[in-house]
């Protein structure tokens, strides 16, 4: 497995939202997550990236019928990653080791609200 990412530097993109980071990103099919160096990045000393699942999107078309727990409590579509930990979190994404979720549970745990590579 070969680790593939497109960094993207251009001011055009200052301030841009995680929602907006995300419409933009959901035109490319091979993309499963953006990790975004937004306000909260540079001014905390850790510099956690916020992480954006590209894949929350997926349970827009569950059936109500089967999927009414799911769809009244959508999975969280972010959660911040310390750098050291960014390419960890890629590839088990990638790899399906682990889900998005997992590392929402594993931030929630941080003091920092932070996943680290630890």
């Amino acid at each position: 497995w070969e680790a593939a990412a497109h960094l993207v530097e251009d001011r055009r993109w200052d301030g841009v939202t995680g929602d907006e980071a995300l419409a933009a990103a959901a035109r490319d099919e091979e993309l499963s997550v953006v990790f975004l160096a937004d306000g909260v990045t540079m001014r905390s000393p850790l510099r956690p990236l916020l992480a954006l699942d590209l894949g929350a999107d997926d349970d827009e078309d569950l059936d109500p019928v089967y999927y009414q727990e799911l769809i009244d409590s959508p999975q969280p579509r972010e959660v911040r990653v310390a750098p050291d930990a960014v390419h960890m979190v890629h590839g088990n994404l990638q790899l399906a080791n682990v889900d998005f979720a997992e590392f929402v549970e594993d931030a929630a745990a941080d003091p920092d609200g932070v996943v680290r590579d630890e």
